[in-house]
């Protein structure tokens, strides 16, 4: 404040005199016009004009505007990054808006340690030259310091100002140096270690010309600020071998791929762990320093700075107490004992693999049929919580992930045996009880494709399982995901799967337990997939066996295993052996359920499907008719089961050449379906394809295209580009091409759906057979016999006509 002589007056003092008083008033001290001359801000806005976005501008330091506060040096061994520090610099610059006529601050947010104040350091020294108002770096992490922070950016006023400012009080100067940031002058500021909103909204300006960038844990704001986040995650592992390189260039890029694998890739940790071999690199050797990091993980002295005395960024050189800083603050609001369960359940997930919240926040609610509004409230603030403290890193589609150093941390600093709130179980306990589930339902489902962001997290329950000696639970998750890995196509994967935990049941419950015939079964329906009938048949006669000897002839689950070696005896051309065993499982449930029960249907559709393929129309198109009868009966029109039913009996009518009548079934069995499923299930796509082969053989071809087309469509987006069906589309897509004479298609269809079937269910399997001699045929009706001859004798062929797979 400056004081001012505002005018002279007489007062009466004691015992009579007068006196004169000069009055000083305080008034306060306005700023002169802050805002530079036309001239100055044309030139500063061009400069900023030319600040490149598509490639990184050298470093710069001596080009720094000299009125610049930049207290922190350039780390000259900072590597990569390139992608980040242009994202920053096109938010920066304007060209992503985030809210109209408002530049609003780009945030770098990540977990700590992950190098977010190095990269706006970086930023600074590539780009600041380009802002004539000067950097000014704040230092946020203390709330109570931001006044001094900003006091000792007066170099973002003219020099003459400067001068007169400094003879100011503090609390003017501050307020001088904002008033001059909300100039036109284009300036950039850095408000590192930002993690309270309330820091940016009392003291960002409020407009001007100036260009925020924010350094946060912190991973959403509220969207009244405009904060654009860029998400720092782990180094890409070519950048951290290089900056392990930059410390040691003698490492093998075997060795330090090792290193970066065991510390994920952690910018801080590389760091680190570079500077100790450096330092130690007489006495400590790679391998040997590899192995130690692997069994001491956080705890190596390696991660606490052991040798470093220098941090360019003045940050803590231990990464543990990095983390520490965040999780030591679980404690001071409501949702935080609700935080500590979501952390430590993501903690038992796989490390570095996206996690849906959904599956967290079924962990820690109770299981009730409705959850407690309350609840479903506080764990979203927890979830919101743990992002906002940097300890999970916000992903897309509502999924999170928590970096490996980050797990070990918590996995240190948790009581792995203490109670949770839902229903007394451990972290561990809860998030495997609520990915069982989950998997279950997906299993359950029509698309195992939603199951394939799990399957990391599952296959991790199934080691830990098997670390922990925990043989049920072993058995249970192989056998969950063994029938993922089955939906999938992935038979061999759903092999291995099996006879893991068959082998540990036999040791458990010896070889004739009701559970081994369960297992014995899944066993024989993937070798029967994957083409190997000795093998299926001997798994299902075991399984047999065991099912006679604890239940007897007449069970149901007898019946069941009746059905499926009745038709590994069908696809071996054991006709009179599979049609013994169809009647003798439909006989079994009708004496068990009666005539008109769901069960005799389906040994119906078994035994029609046998005469079918045998010619035997009549018979088949009786078990067909009477098997959509009990549906229609127990399930009423619309249902799936109908829809099956009706397409089977389509199927025969097709075969006789009854077209209209096949056609008319075909699509009353697609329009079921599509009111139960919509458009895209793997169901809609079979009678798409069945509609498709009608319409080939009527020479309808354009039409039978467009029905195989959309329903390759579907397969590929319900099961992936790798599964059988999908090689069912390649090859009755490529033979409507082989009919309408479009050579080049058909034959790259071929070749595509032989190489995918070799992949997927092996060379001898009779669908790779059968797509090699569709090939072959396409080839010798073309003159090129010697290449037909060679693909014969490869794959052992008899025969020369093209067929459908189905």
């Amino acid at each position: 404040m400056e004081q001012r002589i505002t005018g002279n007056f007489n007062a009466i003092v004691q015992g009579g005199g007068t006196a004169q008083l000069s009055v000083l008033q305080h008034m306060p001290s306005l700023p002169p016009d802050l805002e530079p001359d036309t001239a100055i801000l044309e030139s500063a806005k061009q400069l900023l004009a030319t600040l490149p976005v598509d490639e990184l501008p050298e470093p710069a330091p001596e080009r720094l505007p000299a009125r610049s506060r930049m207290p922190l040096q350039r780390n000259i061994l900072f590597t990569g990054r390139e992608r980040e520090l242009q994202s920053l610099a096109r938010h920066i610059k304007g060209e992503q808006t985030v809210a109209i006529g408002y530049r609003g601050p780009a945030a770098a947010t990540g977990i700590g340690g992950i190098g977010k104040t190095q990269l706006a350091t970086e930023f600074v020294y590539r780009y600041g030259p380009y802002f004539a108002g000067g950097v000014f770096w704040l230092d946020c992490s203390r709330p109570e310091n931001m006044f001094a922070e900003v006091l000792q950016c007066r170099g973002a006023l003219l020099p003459e100002v400067e001068t007169r400012c400094a003879t100011l009080p503090p609390e003017t100067q501050v307020q001088w140096i904002r008033q001059a940031w909300q100039t036109s002058l284009p300036r950039l500021l850095i408000f590192d270690n930002c993690e309270d909103e309330e820091i940016l909204q009392q003291w960002q300006p409020r407009g001007g010309g100036c260009h925020i960038i924010v350094t946060s844990r912190r991973q959403k704001w509220s969207p009244e600020w405009g904060v654009k986040t860029v998400l720092i995650e782990a180094l890409p592992r070519a950048e951290s071998i290089s900056l392990l390189w930059k410390y040691r260039s003698d490492l093998s890029a075997e060795e330090a791929g090792q290193i970066a694998e065991e510390l994920g890739d952690h910018p801080l940790a590389l760091s680190l762990a570079g500077n100790y071999l450096r330092i130690y690199r007489d006495v400590v050797f790679p391998s040997q320093y590899i192995q130690q990091v692997r069994q001491q993980k956080l705890q190596h002295r390696s991660l606490q700075g052991r040798g470093i005395h220098y941090s360019p960024t003045e940050h803590e050189l231990h990464v543990a107490r990095t983390f520490a800083m965040s999780y030591e603050r679980l404690g001071e609001e409501t949702c935080d004992a609700v935080a500590k369960e979501i952390l430590a359940c993501a903690a038992w997930c796989f490390a570095g693999v996206p996690i849906p919240t959904t599956l967290l926040k079924a962990a820690v609610i109770d299981n009730k049929a409705v959850a407690d509004e309350e609840q479903v409230l506080l764990a979203e603030d927890a979830l919101k919580r743990l992002l906002d403290l940097g300890l999970l890193e916000q992903m897309k589609e509502n999924t999170v992930r928590m970096h490996r150093l980050v797990v070990y941390f918590v996995l240190a600093n948790i009581d792995e045996d203490g109670q949770s709130g839902n229903e007394g179980r451990t972290a561990r306990e809860q998030i495997a009880h609520s990915l069982f589930q989950e998997v279950e339902r997906i299993n359950a489902g029509a698309s195992p494709l939603k199951l394939v962001p799990l399957q990391a997290h599952a296959m991790k329950f199934i080691q830990d399982a098997k670390d922990r000696n925990e043989e049920d639970n072993f058995i249970s998750w192989s056998v969950l995901l063994g029938t993922h890995w089955y939906r999938m196509g992935a038979y061999r994967d759903a092999e291995k799967l099996y006879r893991e935990a068959l082998e540990i049941q036999e040791r458990v419950h010896g070889r004739e337990h009701p559970s081994i015939a369960r297992t014995l079964n899944k066993l024989g329906l993937v070798c029967k997939e994957q083409g190997m009938y000795t093998e299926a048949e001997q798994y299902y006669k075991e399984a047999l066996s065991i099912r006679e000897k604890v239940y007897g002839r007449t069970h149901h689950t007898v019946a069941t295993i009746l059905n499926n070696l009745g038709l590994v005896y069908k696809l071996q051309r054991l006709q009179d052996e599979a049609e013994k065993l169809y009647k003798e499982a439909l006989e079994i449930r009708r004496n068990i359920y009666g005539s008109m029960h769901s069960s005799v249907a389906k040994s119906m559709h078994n035994l029609g499907r046998l005469y079918r393929e045998q010619g035997k129309y009549t018979e088949a198109e009786r078990l067909y008719k009477e098997a959509l009868e009990i549906k229609r009966q127990q399930y009423g029109k619309e249902h799936a089961s109908v829809a099956t039913s009706l397409n089977n009996l389509g199927s025969v009518y097709r075969d006789q050449g009854k077209y209209t009548e096949a056609e008319e079934i075909y699509k009353e069995a697609l329009e079921i379906r599509a009111r139960i499923y919509g458009k895209e299930h793997p169901s809609i796509a079979r009678s798409l394809n069945n509609l498709g082969l009608l319409y080939r053989m009527q020479a309808r071809y354009e039409e039978a295209e467009q029905q195989h087309k959309e329903a390759l469509m579907i397969w590929e987006k319900v099961h992936g580009k790798e599964h059988p069906d999908v090689v069912t589309g390649l090859n009755n897509l490529a033979i409507v091409y082989d009919m309408q004479g479009r050579d080049t298609e058909a034959e790259n269809l071929y070749r595509e759906a032989i190489s995918l079937s070799e992949k997927l269910i092996g060379t001898n399997h009779p669908d790779t057979m059968q797509v090699a001699l569709n090939y072959t045929t396409f080839l010798a009706k073309r003159g090129r016999d010697d290449e037909a001859n060679t693909l014969k004798k490869q794959y052992n062929l008899r025969q020369n006509d093209e067929k459908d797979i189905q």
